[in-house]
């Protein structure tokens, strides 16, 4: 795991998945047809599946728990604690979508409250593809596969315009705190 101070209090997690290249080689031909769920109407200017894209696919299932697993165990920022049993409170993915980003395709500066946390996990990216930016920074992050970043979900973030021939694919989710 790595953290990168963002912001002068805020820290982004960054974390590796180790089954990345078999979940590619299945969900790349699927991500590469699919159709646009949301007409460009979102922040993402790009190709986006359903807003809860949960598609029967065990390693998807792998690792979106991997992600929250992660969360649960390294980006605790706030100590936060359940009132029942003064235990550390665990999170679950709320939504999750795929970004397909093809030549001008970009996602505007935006935001996730109410949620906890942001995750984007770089499926398909050359390491010139187009950077996830925490706007109030400046700060880049060179997207790399199989790499997921974690970011408090108030911090300003965007992709610059993608542009090349080749396909740059993300995962994206929202992650809150489980009820008890």
């Amino acid at each position: 795991m790595k953290k990168i101070r963002v912001k002068n209090y805020d820290y982004v997690c960054i974390g590796e998945y180790p089954l990345h290249k078999q979940l590619k080689d299945e969900l790349v031909p699927l991500l590469e047809k699919y159709p646009d769920q949301h007409d460009r109407k979102t922040n993402v200017k790009a190709t986006m599946t359903e807003w809860n894209w949960n598609p029967e696919n065990v390693r998807l299932k792998r690792l979106k728990n991997n992600i929250i697993e992660f969360v649960n165990y390294n980006c605790n920022y706030y100590p936060v604690r359940s009132v029942e049993d003064s235990q550390f409170v665990r999170y679950f993915m709320k939504d999750f979508w795929g970004n397909i980003y093809r030549k001008g395709d970009y996602t505007e500066e935006h935001k996730h409250p109410p949620n906890n946390f942001g995750c984007v996990y770089f499926l398909k990216s050359k390491w010139y593809h187009s950077p996830l930016v925490f706007s109030d920074s400046g700060k880049k992050i060179r997207p790399t596969e199989g790499t997921f970043v974690i970011f408090p979900s108030h911090m300003n973030h965007l992709v610059p315009k993608h542009r090349y021939g080749d396909t740059r694919i993300t995962l994206s989710g929202n992650i809150v705190i489980k009820n008890p």
